[in-house]
């Protein structure tokens, strides 16, 4: 390379660098990324015996990362953020898998490249585990293919190995036939026997595991852990779908690298033909095998969900680099032919590249936020949970102990033992409600009550209050705290607003209502009601309603129209 596509791939580098801190900002967030932000919160603050969690490596970093964080968004913001440090470690480890030193030539071509599959950026820097096993299984490979360093190399594979399956339930489909791989061919200019490497391989893997086992069993999430392990396995027994839909997005995201892989395949199968030295580590068969192990993984997992590609993609890409690299090299005394490459990298990877990551520019989190301010405004920490069944507000009280919604687990809530969403809301009241795609899954008779009980604010936020007749009439208060009386008008819920010229909104009634509460003069200022049943008595032309405040505010104001079915989008 000359020096100008050097300073080129240097630049460019620094704007994706750059562009991925803005889009880790503002991106959807999705459901999984509040889950474990939720859990991480439940673990930090010693909640886990009354709140559904489940177990990861990946909760510890995300508990420290937050530490002092009071509002949930700044919870969510940190946690995106250190995954994006993971997300461009795992981009320089798939540079260095290729075999390239990052500081050459070589390794810059292997660094952009790596830097620009798109899949990585739909779910690189995403809250979930994926991306902290993805670095994991990296490091075992640079560990044992690019730098074997004796039996050194053997103890931190063995480390590497029992620690992943710390952060992720099926890292072992991944790490038993890598450890495999190393263990019965081990690289070459390995000059320790055999033997001493398993024993290297096993005293890391043991000795990480005791580790682990103590500090669990101290902190008193050994049975979590286990009971975490025996609910995943339930759990992918229980569910299975087809991963070509999965896979089908590399058609679109990454067609240059799908094109190459049969390509690369072909010329590994030829080399085996040809020559025998091809069965050594000094060939591509290395990369090829490590190829067909993520690819096996994806096809045996039960629900092989699009993020499952992180696991995949960065996988093939050095397969792949390495023989498009070969390529470059034969084809460089022939300069008509440079041209013709660089046009098919550039409409066969950059275009399909910044296609599909532009695309996350129209998906925002402007509005998660939003609700989730919103919500923490609303209720106090301590006695005013809100419910969503996602884990949006980690800082506020959860209903129940089950209070996760998931495909896998919703016909617990919908026709098998229970309890039902509204037993839980009857049980411990939410003063607020975020209804999401997933409430959607719930029976008739969850949404009957939560129609009965809370008023909206916008589509995709309910909170504790009724809409009376005019004249009034009495109601129910099932939570205690403060609430706001005002006209149906002026009480800021969803469809009140008044509307003017060019679809204005007019300013805000005021809502004042004339009348009494309990036989005692209205005033128009939130008041603190008891549970039990209330009556308002009003002019005939007046229709109350009551709308929950919460301990700070004095109203709600508008929040402004939302859709709950857009307010998480999986998979666009």
């Amino acid at each position: 390379m000359n020096r100008v596509t050097i300073w080129l791939l240097v630049l460019s580098l620094a704007a994706l660098v750059w562009f991925s801190h803005r889009l880790a900002g503002i991106r959807i967030y999705q459901v999984d990324e509040c889950e474990n932000v939720c859990v991480a919160k439940i673990l930090a603050t010693g909640q886990q015996s009354n709140s559904y969690v489940f177990l990861s490596l990946l909760h510890f970093p995300l508990t420290w990362v937050s530490h002092g964080a009071a509002r949930a968004v700044d919870l969510l913001v940190a946690g995106r953020f250190l995954m994006l440090e993971i997300f461009w470690l795992n981009i320089v480890l798939i540079a260095l898998a290729t075999g390239q030193k990052v500081l050459s030539s070589g390794g810059m071509a292997a660094l952009w490249g790596a830097a620009t599959l798109a899949p990585l950026w739909d779910f690189g820097f995403e809250i979930r585990h994926d991306n902290l096993l993805l670095s994991g299984l990296l490091l075992f490979w640079c560990v044992a293919r690019i730098r074997p360093n004796g039996i050194q190399s053997y103890v931190v594979c063995g480390v590497l190995a029992t620690a992943l399956q710390f952060v992720a339930f099926k890292a072992f489909v991944y790490t038993v036939p890598m450890s495999l791989l190393t263990l019965v061919f081990p690289p070459t200019g390995q000059t320790v026997p055999r033997w001493k490497l398993v024993l290297g391989y096993g005293a890391g893997a043991l000795a990480f595991f005791i580790v682990m086992r103590l500090a669990y069993g101290a902190s008193g999430l050994w049975d979590l852990f286990l009971s975490d392990f025996h609910r995943v396995a339930g759990d992918s027994a229980a569910n299975h779908f087809a991963p070509w839909g999965t896979l089908a997005r590399l058609l679109s995201q990454t067609p240059l690298l799908l094109a190459l892989i049969p390509a690369a395949i072909l010329q590994v199968g030829l080399e085996l033909l040809r020559r025998k030295q091809a069965l050594s580590w000094e060939s591509d068969l290395p990369e090829l095998c490590l190829f067909l192990i993520a690819l096996g993984a994806l096809l045996i997992n039960p629900t092989p969900f699009p993020y499952n590609l992180v696991n995949l993609v960065p996988f093939a890409y050095p397969l792949v680099f390495r023989y498009a690299l070969r390529l470059w090299r034969e084809s460089s005394p022939k300069p008509i032919l440079v041209p013709g490459f660089l046009a098919v990298l550039v409409f066969a990877h950059a275009v399909p590249f910044a296609l599909a990551t532009r695309r996350h520019l129209l998906w925002t989190n402007f509005r998660q936020e939003r609700i989730i301010r919103f919500a923490e405004d609303l209720t106090d920490a301590k006695t005013d949970p809100v419910y969503d069944g996602i884990g949006m507000v980690p800082t506020r009280a959860r209903v129940h102990y089950s209070w996760f919604l998931h495909s896998f687990n919703i016909e617990k809530f919908t026709k098998g033992p229970g309890p039902r969403v509204h037993e839980m809301l009857a049980a411990r009241p939410a003063a607020v409600i975020i209804p999401s795609y997933r409430t959607d899954w719930l029976t008739d008779e969850d949404h009957d009550f939560i129609r009965q009980r809370y008023v909206a604010l916008a589509d995709d936020c309910w909170v504790l209050g009724s809409i009376l007749p005019a004249g009034g009439g009495t109601f129910e208060v099932y939570h205690r705290g403060r609430y706001r009386i005002s006209t149906l008008k002026g009480s800021d819920l969803a469809d009140t607003y008044p509307v003017g010229l060019q679809g204005a909104l007019m300013p805000e009634d005021p809502g004042t209502i004339q009348g009494t509460l309990d036989g005692i003069p209205l005033t128009n200022q939130p008041l603190e009601l008891c549970e039990g049943t209330h009556r308002i008595e009003c002019a005939s032309d007046c229709q109350p309603a009551v709308v929950w405040v919460g301990p700070h505010l004095d109203r709600v104001h508008r929040l402004g129209p939302g859709d709950h079915q857009q307010l998480f989008v999986n998979w666009y």
